[in-house]
């Protein structure tokens, strides 16, 4: 729980640069659209058996810190695992995407 907390306070304290420096180290190479999943049937089942944290988990650490509202997630996989692509409303209500690692609790 302290590495995804973690990562949450960078997301909130270093902003986008920051996270895109993260995400760079985290998942090389090119994301292609098919390696994301559409279906959260099919997600839900990899995020079980991944034990991987789940978007309520992160919802509830982006508010917890005052970073906003999370308002899109689409779980993706890279050759380092998977991943979350997520559009953030921010305070301001400002929508951001950003990545972040789904890694195992």
């Amino acid at each position: 729980m302290v590495g995804r907390l973690e990562d949450m306070r960078m997301i909130g304290s270093m902003g986008a640069v920051a996270v895109t420096a993260a995400a760079a180290l985290v998942l090389p190479g090119v994301v292609r659209a098919e390696d994301c999943l559409t279906d959260w049937g099919m997600a839900g089942q990899i995020v079980r058996r991944e034990n991987l944290i789940t978007v309520q988990e992160v919802s509830r650490s982006l508010a917890a810190d005052g970073i906003g509202e999370l308002v899109k997630t689409t779980l993706c996989r890279s050759p380092d695992g998977y991943f979350y692509r997520i559009v953030i409303r921010g305070p301001t209500g400002q929508l951001r995407t950003t990545v972040i690692t789904a890694r195992v609790r």
